[in-house]
């Protein structure tokens, strides 16, 4: 097993364009990344933050032709 490590807070959400006040909130409501307790610091994996970002992508709509 390959483990990827653990990012601060201030690392997530920079690496996500987030404050990290954003981060805290939703580890306190329980939303959006899991994330991991390190005695009484919070961390977010690696994995996590890959996962978050394919789960939230979005694709284009194909344009109709112009001609229809």
């Amino acid at each position: 097993m390959q483990s990827k490590r653990l990012w601060t807070i201030r690392e997530a959400a920079s690496a996500l364009g987030l404050q990290p006040g954003t981060l805290y909130t939703w580890a306190w409501k329980k939303k959006g990344l899991r994330f991991v307790h390190v005695g009484r610091a919070l961390r977010v994996s690696e994995k996590e933050i890959e996962a978050f970002v394919r789960r939230n992508t979005t694709h284009p709509i194909k344009e109709q032709a112009k001609d229809q």
